[in-house]
């Protein structure tokens, strides 16, 4: 178990949100994805709360590229 820095977490978090762009997927198969990408890109297994909140990062940009284009077709 290692800590990250809040860049690692970023890139984490990315690495989820790609995956939610090409299909919906479970909470645990999105921290799982987290993990593996921490383990693969930086050679270290991140704590629990590292992955978590890399996923929530993502569920979040998420979110708000839903808003985003909810408010582009709402314009239009």
């Amino acid at each position: 178990m290692a800590y990250l820095t809040n860049h690692q977490i970023s890139e984490m978090a990315l690495a989820v949100l790609h995956t939610i762009e090409v299909s919906h997927i479970s909470h645990a198969r999105k921290v799982e994805i987290a993990t593996d990408y921490a383990v693969d890109a930086f050679g270290v297994y991140p704590n629990r709360s590292a992955a978590l909140l890399a996923v929530k990062l993502a569920n979040a940009r998420w979110d708000g590229f839903i808003a985003a284009v909810k408010l582009e077709l709402e314009t239009l």
